[in-house]
């Protein structure tokens, strides 16, 4: 049995959808070319990006290489955004 999400973690999971939307954009890609980066498909970067799920560490470190950024860079930026 899954447990639900706290409104905490809905709310940081909608956030950071809207920051990997606002990187994809600032690197003029598309949902496409992102998860051709990824080896994944639009479908995932969309559900992502409404923050409908939660990215693992490990994903968060390729979404950063993707965007030519280390991972301390992709969440202090993120901490810092909006």
């Amino acid at each position: 049995m899954a447990l639900a999400k706290t409104r905490e973690a809905i709310r940081f999971d909608k956030r950071l959808g809207r920051y990997i939307c606002y990187l994809r954009a600032k690197h003029d890609m598309t949902q496409s070319d992102l998860a051709a980066r990824l080896g994944n498909n639009f479908q995932n970067i969309s559900r992502l990006e409404r923050g409908e799920t939660t990215p693992t560490l490990f994903y968060c470190e390729r979404l950063a290489k993707a965007f030519d950024m280390s991972l301390s860079d992709f969440v202090k930026e993120f901490e810092e955004w909006e």
